[in-house]
Formats: C-alpha cells, sequence, structure tokens
C-alpha cells in the first residue's frame, strides 16, 4: 500500500476501521491506489455519513421534537 494511502487511513479512523472490516479491499488498494476515494465513498454508504443520510437524521430529530411539543401542549 502506498504510503500516502497508509496516512490517509491514519487520519481518518472510520475508514481505517471500515477496511479492518472488509480486508478484500487491501488488494484492490495495493494494485491501485487511487481506490481509496471509492473507499471512501463505500464507507460514508455503510456508516451512513452521506448527505442525504445526515438530512434524513435531522429529519428525524425535528420530527421526534415536534412530537414532543405536541404531547407537552
Amino acid at each position: 500500500m502506498s504510503i500516502e494511502n497508509q496516512f490517509y487511513l491514519n487520519n481518518n479512523p472510520l475508514l481505517k476501521k471500515y477496511l479492518h472490516e472488509n480486508p478484500k479491499y487491501y488488494k484492490a488498494l495495493n494494485r491501485e491506489p487511487e481506490f481509496i476515494l471509492e473507499l471512501n465513498e463505500l464507507m460514508k454508504e455503510k456508516y451512513k455519513l452521506t448527505l442525504p443520510d445526515k438530512i434524513d437524521k435531522i429529519k428525524e430529530r425535528l420530527e421526534m421534537l415536534n412530537t414532543f411539543i405536541d404531547i407537552l401542549n
């Protein structure tokens, strides 16, 4: 694995965790160092860190808050 990818993984603990959980991607990283960008996107999808996921999470919290307010009234 390239030194740049190792530094990138050390600076991104979630990506490092995802890689440890899915060791099949080590081979792809060794063959294609630019695969780290695709791996980052896969990790974001798995851990629900994409923008739509964040918006959904905020929406759910607002709905819950609205429910609490309705109950208190």
